[in-house]
């Protein structure tokens, strides 16, 4: 009897322990679960650039005469009106030169009344033959130099006089003052910039350009702002004539179209491009479809619940579509994700 319980319970623990290994093998040969696509003729390929909103026109500000800071009267960020004063120079060295200017003019003119004075003096000796011809021109020359002094002088002191004006730096036009760097008690020099000025009006993005894609630039695009729906179309405004020599791309600004205050200064936008492609047959496959396995690349083409791997060229790519040229017929059924874990001719579900 107990012989006999001692076998029920081997033949019991054989039979447990032999319906794992049956359980594991048949899920071991159930084939795996892949997401299909199907290859599309592509007659456009879309790819974004990302960029910011920029003023059409900036202007670096700065005095038009050296000096010492006397006043700011702004901060950066601040909105200013044409003719808003920004800041003023010490005046009293202007002061000094119209001081010295209008002392050059009056003694120019003293000079040129006692020239004129001799000169007519000689006349009248050189008409009773008294004096050498000589003498008599070299005294109408003096004349003539000393009224020439004069205009010279009178000049000076108009110079002067204007740059009187130059010691208030004011707004050339209406705008947004993106950087104020000049501050109280700072010498500057003539043309010295102190603050830059993005004026009031339309609105660029300025993106760059990878090398690659300098010669196939759109001339029209899509802006988005980041992280919001707002939407504007936009035009290629200008394109620098030489590539930046650290990243070796291109800057390019494109005009937004629509209300500039939409748009505000320095926003990070997202620049959608399309552009046809002409004289390609391309196909468009998710980035995930492609593989690589050391044999160039390809993609599995999903026939009869198996997988075969089917060469192809990649001609470019973006952040989430590949453009190839392959043989494969348009609607081809193939692997868009798991590529990587499957061998050919392995069975495969595909999944709704």
């Amino acid at each position: 009897m107990r012989l006999l319980s001692l076998a029920t319970l081997a033949l019991c623990f054989l039979y447990g322990c032999g319906a794992e290994p049956e359980s594991v093998a048949q899920h071991q040969d159930a084939p795996p679960k892949v997401r299909t696509t199907l290859i599309t003729s592509a007659d456009h390929q879309t790819w974004t650039l990302s960029g910011t909103v920029q003023s059409r026109n900036e202007a670096e500000l700065g005095f038009r005469l050296a000096g010492q800071i006397n006043e700011r009267l702004v901060m950066a960020g601040q909105h200013v009106e044409a003719g808003d004063v920004l800041m003023r120079l010490d005046p009293a060295d202007i002061r000094q030169q119209q001081s010295a200017a209008q002392a050059a003019l009056q003694s120019a003119r003293v000079q040129a009344e006692n020239a004129e004075a001799n000169r007519r003096r000689l006349d009248t000796l050189r008409a009773r033959d008294l004096i050498p011809q000589q003498t008599y021109e070299d005294a109408r020359a003096a004349a003539s130099a000393a009224s020439e002094n004069v205009k010279s002088a009178q000049a000076q002191l108009a110079q002067a006089r204007s740059a009187s004006g130059y010691v208030e730096l004011k707004a050339p036009a209406s705008g947004l003052l993106l950087e104020v760097s000049g501050d109280v008690g700072q010498v500057v020099s003539a043309g010295m910039s102190v603050a830059r000025l993005a004026y009031d009006g339309p609105r660029d993005v300025e993106v760059y350009v990878p090398e690659r894609r300098r010669s196939e630039l759109p001339t029209t695009a899509r802006v988005q702002l980041y992280s919001r729906d707002q939407q504007a179309d936009a035009t290629l405004r200008e394109i620098s004539g030489s590539a930046d020599p650290l990243t070796r791309s291109w800057r390019a600004r494109y005009a937004i179209e629509g209300d500039p205050q939409a748009w505000a200064l320095g926003s990070s936008v997202t620049l959608e491009l399309v552009q046809a492609v002409n004289g390609q047959a391309l196909q468009q496959v998710p980035v995930a479809a492609l593989i690589d396995r050391g044999q160039g690349m390809g993609v599995w083409v999903v026939k009869d619940g198996q997988v075969q791997f089917t060469p192809v060229t990649l001609l470019r790519m973006d952040t989430e579509q590949a453009y190839i040229h392959s043989d494969l017929p348009a609607d081809t059924r193939i692997v868009a994700l798991g590529a990587h874990l499957l061998e050919a001719g392995q069975a495969v579900e595909v999944m709704p």
